[in-house]
């Protein structure tokens, strides 16, 4: 058997103790001193580092916003906007009783028809005419779930605006014909008494021409006096301007058959100044003016009666 040298290693271990023994000292002695100097490294960074923050923090500078100054009034109502609102400036510059153009509105309303198309105002117009119109009446209509009394009662008011309808409806025709056979008896009136006009015109002036013709025919049949030569004549002579002298005039401005028109003549004539009569013979009612004493008197009477638009009167000689 190989015999162990078990002293040699005993000293070997032990020679191994020691050194390792020494060499985990300085090991441990500078491992310490490293740690040490980290710490104190971070302890400075850490302090560096809350000192800039805090300094940064209590020096900091406040920028506040600047605002406008606004002087509070003694009401304690806010201050006026500095803005301009477009509506302020149209009503302060607005002047009564002239309309200022204007943007279009949202609810489609059109000022000048002049602007539209030919499809527009048309379709315009027909609107128009559809609201004049009246609104038709809808009948209602029972719905399912009604009860039979309710039904009956729904029947019944259709029945009675169907009712209301018709007598309207009735009402209006009457109406209208009313109305027309008002308007053509005032036409019928109108006509009748412009027929009576003329009749009544055409019957005077009828009656003046029959007058004129009967005095033209009674001053053609009198006798022209004998002109001869002898002296006894020649000596009565001035004696003529004395019958002359004593002859009477009268204006005689028409003759009817009728004494109505003779009286609304003569009324006629005492409205405008005239003082006349009437005297009747032969069928005639002749209105006449006079007698008048002198032919320059019954002249000036006969001029201011054709200047008054009496161009029928005519002068008349009166026995003296």
């Amino acid at each position: 058997m190989a015999q162990k040298d078990y002293v040699g290693r005993g000293r070997s271990t032990g020679t191994r103790r020691k050194k390792g023994s020494s060499s985990r000292g300085k090991n441990s002695r500078s491992g310490s001193g490293t740690s040490k100097l980290m710490i104190v490294l971070a302890v400075a960074v850490l302090v560096t580092f809350v000192g800039g923050l805090w300094f940064i923090a209590n020096h900091k500078k406040e920028e506040t916003p600047t605002l406008p100054n606004h002087k509070a009034t003694g009401n304690g109502l806010p201050p006026k906007p500095e803005e301009r609102w477009r509506y302020i400036k149209e009503l302060e510059n607005r002047q009564p009783g002239i309309v200022t153009p204007t943007e279009p509105t949202a609810g489609g309303e059109v000022n000048n028809k002049k602007q539209l198309t030919n499809e527009q105002r048309q379709l315009l117009e027909q609107m128009e005419a559809d609201m004049r119109q009246r609104p038709t009446q809808l009948n209602e209509v029972p719905w399912n779930e009604q009860t039979p009394a309710q039904r009956q009662q729904t029947l019944q008011r259709q029945s009675q605006l169907e009712q209301q309808s018709r007598l309207q409806q009735q009402q209006q025709t009457q109406q209208q014909t009313q109305q027309l056979a008002e308007q053509q008896r005032r036409q019928q009136q109108a006509e009748q008494q412009r027929l009576e006009q003329q009749r009544r015109q055409q019957q005077q002036a009828e009656q003046q021409r029959a007058e004129q013709q009967r005095r033209q025919q009674q001053a053609a049949q009198q006798p022209a006096a004998p002109v001869t030569n002898t002296s006894p004549q020649q000596n009565a002579a001035p004696k003529q301007p004395e019958k002359t002298a004593s002859q009477r005039w009268t204006v005689q401005c028409g003759s009817f058959k009728g004494t109505d028109q003779a009286e609304s003549v003569r009324a006629q004539l005492a409205f405008e100044g005239f003082e006349s009569r009437i005297t009747a013979g032969g069928g005639w009612n002749r209105v006449v003016i006079g007698p008048l004493n002198s032919r320059s008197a019954a002249d000036s009477t006969l001029s201011r009666l054709k200047g008054s638009g009496h161009s029928s009167c005519i002068l008349v000689a009166a026995g003296g």
